[in-house]
């Protein structure tokens, strides 16, 4: 059974609060409308979380002379905002704002070592180095306020703004860095840490289409897509929700539109956008997306991944849906008008 005996995870939630906000119950399985059918399919698919025991992600955090930091990490931010969401953790963690976090990442001139930004696991394995380092760097700065106090560490609280004693004579974070990098027999402060997991907490994602078949062609038109996610705790909100409304484009695109060609010589016969066909903003239909938060224990803040399993379900659930509107299953992608009347004309 291994990590399903308890790891909360909550795919249950995500299939009930997608057939809820589809419709599912007053559309299932289709609709006639003249020529057209309008039907529903879903899908639920898992991905996981980096490589479980081959991951392993180092972080290091610098308290600069002003009291800002900088964080070094080896991933390479693609897009998908992980910089960002670095950051935060950090900031998180030091109990302060992501304003003062100084981001440098992928140089391999300096950065610590990552496996690279792949097997969905920057927020999951690079985010753990980066908490560890962040509170590896905070003790550091506990202790360092409590040195130039002249007290006990245990008897010190730090906010993110100083280093306060239990009688309430407090020293800025300020001062402290200053002190840790002037003067004779200092050292600037870094927090330096590793992580890597012996599990990959997969997150869950249940996807509904909503599809228009025109019974005269065989042409499919995207009406409504609801993603319900399962990604653990979301730790940025705004860029959790585009990535997901990315993936989904992008499986829809390779549910209908995208096709690798080769003529007989090996040449690839689709090298352009004239031939290579990709969704536009209107071939992708209404895209909702809404989360089911849960929490990994093994995660940063409870999170899991995010970035492959959202292109998993438009593909599957599309193909279903196509199937209870016209009773052709195509197994073959992309699902193209021509496939599906080609296969309507056998019935």
């Amino acid at each position: 059974m291994g990590w399903w005996n308890f790891r909360q995870f909550y795919l249950d939630k995500c299939i009930e609060k997608g057939k809820e906000l589809i419709g599912w119950e007053h559309k299932y399985p289709r609709k006639e409308i003249g020529n057209k059918v309008r039907a529903l399919g879903m899908a639920v698919t898992m991905q996981g979380s980096g490589i479980a025991g081959i991951d392993t992600a180092s972080a290091e955090i610098r308290l600069n002379d002003a009291g800002s930091y900088t964080l070094l990490i080896g991933s390479t931010d693609m897009g998908t905002g992980s910089d960002t969401i670095l950051a935060q953790m950090a900031a998180e963690v030091l109990d302060t704002t992501v304003g003062k976090i100084i981001v440098n990442s992928a140089d391999t001139d300096v950065s610590p070592y990552d496996p690279g930004s792949y097997a969905s696991s920057t927020t999951y394995v690079t985010g753990m180095a980066v908490v560890k380092a962040a509170e590896a760097l905070k003790k550091q700065i506990i202790e360092m306020g409590a040195k130039l106090l002249k007290v006990s560490a245990e008897t010190v609280d730090f906010d993110g703004d100083k280093v306060t004693t239990t009688n309430g004579i407090s020293i800025s974070l300020e001062k402290i860095s200053e002190q840790a990098v002037l003067g004779t027999g200092k050292l600037q402060l870094v927090g330096q840490a590793t992580h890597g997991s012996d599990v990959s907490p997969p997150p869950f994602i249940a996807g509904f289409a909503e599809v228009e078949v025109d019974k005269e062609t065989g042409k499919i038109d995207i009406i409504d897509f609801v993603a319900v996610v399962d990604c653990g705790t979301v730790i940025n909100s705004n860029l959790a929700r585009v990535q997901v409304e990315g993936g989904i484009a992008q499986g829809i695109g390779l549910a209908l539109y995208e096709d690798v060609k080769y003529d007989q010589k090996g040449g690839l016969r689709t090298n352009s956008f004239m031939q290579y066909k990709i969704p536009c903003r209107k071939d992708v239909g209404n895209i909702r997306v809404v989360f089911e938060e849960s929490y990994e224990p093994t995660g940063p803040f409870g999170a899991k991944s995010l970035g492959e399993v959202v292109i998993n379900t438009p593909a599957p659930a599309i193909a279903q849906a196509v199937y209870n509107a016209v009773g052709v299953r195509v197994t073959d992608l992309p699902i193209t008008p021509e496939k599906v009347f080609t296969e309507m004309s056998k019935n």
